[in-house]
């Protein structure tokens, strides 16, 4: 076993200032306690060690040993100076003993909780109102709260390389595939960044397709959801000081799926998906369609609203695609910075900001009235999809059609749409299709 001396530990924390180092005498030996004091909580050192201690010296027995003297519900021992470092960034004091070459690590971390309530970004009518919170041991406290069964499992990792950070995976021993458990360890533990970790970095690290639009991990913060996954067959991936739980392996229908599907009747369920759907079908693509059907095809409209769409567009002086542009950008904008500000001044900028930038650009001849109709339909429709990754992804292919639209009209539409399908039914996260069930697995 290594040697751990006092000073190799000091110069592996480079003589930082909040290393409190106290010396005591313990069983007729010298000891030295070593702890963070911007990590630790002085009254759980006090409780652990320093009132054993005084009650061992005062009772005039036989004297403890340094594990017997530690009240704490948990106690390590460290075999390296890296080991004893490690314990010291986590939040634990360690006492050791160098004459023996004994060293120990007791938990005395300073924590600071917020009640767990519902996530403001995923709101439910009939759900449960806890979310998860930044602690870890508190969402797995939630979860098993949830999930009462001797079959849950828990396996923690430690990632990182200088900011080492806790995760943990939870499944469900028997319903979740054992081959995607060990995938997603292999992957987890293959994971060798030098920055902080995170839940975005986790879901870089555990994507399979590094380069599509379409999101291949689902995350969420709600217990109930997450827990109900779980019940299902899925992966959970947790890491601490994050509040963000992500799902795996995932399917394009469950980035329209809500805690209240899961809860409510089969028909009101199917209800709402299918407006989910034609939301997000208005998205993807009303903006592509008014194009082809200006740019190129005007005859698929009535008559009358020909000419209509037509007197709008005299005025207009870009081509449809720099006005849908443009639009597009402006609505962006007023979308973060209704997101960004407070939420009272929030909802004043996105009524106020989009009815008089509206009115404006239509009376100074920049865009048709037909142009914003399309393209507020079009937001109301990204904001149908509940989770956020997936707006982000109805986005992006927005813009994919919106160009085959500009060069081939309908034709082009139906080109972008036909590569889009192909890649999104040859999708297999984890080897799990990305389309079931409409694509059944092979396995």
């Amino acid at each position: 076993m290594e040697t751990i001396k006092i000073t190799s530990i000091q110069k592996a924390l480079f003589h930082t200032d909040d290393l409190i180092v106290r010396e005591l005498n313990i069983s007729n030996s010298k000891a030295t306690l070593l702890y963070l004091e911007t990590m630790c909580e002085a009254a759980k050192i006090e409780l652990s060690l320093f009132k054993q201690l005084q009650q061992d010296s005062s009772d005039g027995q036989v004297p403890m040993r340094i594990e017997e003297l530690l009240t704490a519900a948990k106690v390590d021992h460290c075999h390296s100076v890296q080991e004893a470092v490690d314990a010291l960034i986590r939040g634990r004091a360690i006492i050791c003993e160098e004459e023996a070459n004994q060293c120990f690590s007791f938990d005395v971390n300073k924590q600071y909780r917020r009640a767990p309530e519902e996530p403001e970004n995923e709101r439910s009518l009939t759900g449960n109102r806890d979310g998860f919170i930044e602690q870890l041991h508190s969402n797995l406290n939630l979860i098993r709260k949830h999930l009462s069964t001797e079959q849950l499992r828990v396996q923690y990792l430690i990632l990182g390389k200088h900011a080492k950070r806790l995760t943990a995976l939870v499944w469900l021993d028997g319903t979740a595939d054992s081959r995607i458990v060990n995938e997603a360890i292999n992957r987890l533990t293959s994971l060798s960044s030098t920055h902080d970790v995170h839940p975005e970095l986790i879901r870089k690290q555990l994507k399979e397709h590094k380069y599509s639009v379409f999101p291949q991990i689902f995350s969420t913060e709600r217990v109930d959801f997450a827990s109900a996954l779980i019940s299902r067959g899925r992966i959970a991936v947790l890491c601490d000081q994050s509040n963000t739980c992500l799902i795996l392996p995932a399917s394009f229908f469950s980035f329209l799926q809500t805690i209240d599907d899961l809860i409510q009747g089969t028909w009101a369920s199917l209800l709402m998906r299918f407006f989910r759907v034609i939301g997000f079908l208005c998205g993807l693509s009303l903006p592509s369609i008014y194009i082809a059907i200006v740019g190129f095809n005007y005859e698929v409209l009535p008559l009358k609203m020909t000419f209509s769409i037509k007197s709008t567009l005299e005025s207009v002086p870009y081509p449809p695609v720099i006005e849908t542009l443009i639009m597009v950008v402006i609505f962006q904008l007023i979308a973060e910075a209704t997101l960004r500000l407070p939420s009272a001044l929030a909802q004043m900028t996105g009524v106020v900001g989009g009815i008089i930038i509206s009115e404006s650009l239509v009376q100074i001849g920049f865009v048709s009235n037909i142009m914003i109709v399309v393209i507020a339909l079009t937001s109301i429709g990204r904001f149908v999809v509940p989770n956020t990754e997936m707006r982000t992804a109805v986005g992006m292919i927005q813009f994919i059609l919106v160009a085959g639209a500009t060069c081939l009209g309908f034709y082009g539409i139906a080109f972008a749409l036909v590569i889009l399908l192909i890649h999104v039914l040859a999708m297999e996260p984890f080897g799990v299709p990305y389309c079931l069930p409409i694509r059944s697995s092979k396995r």
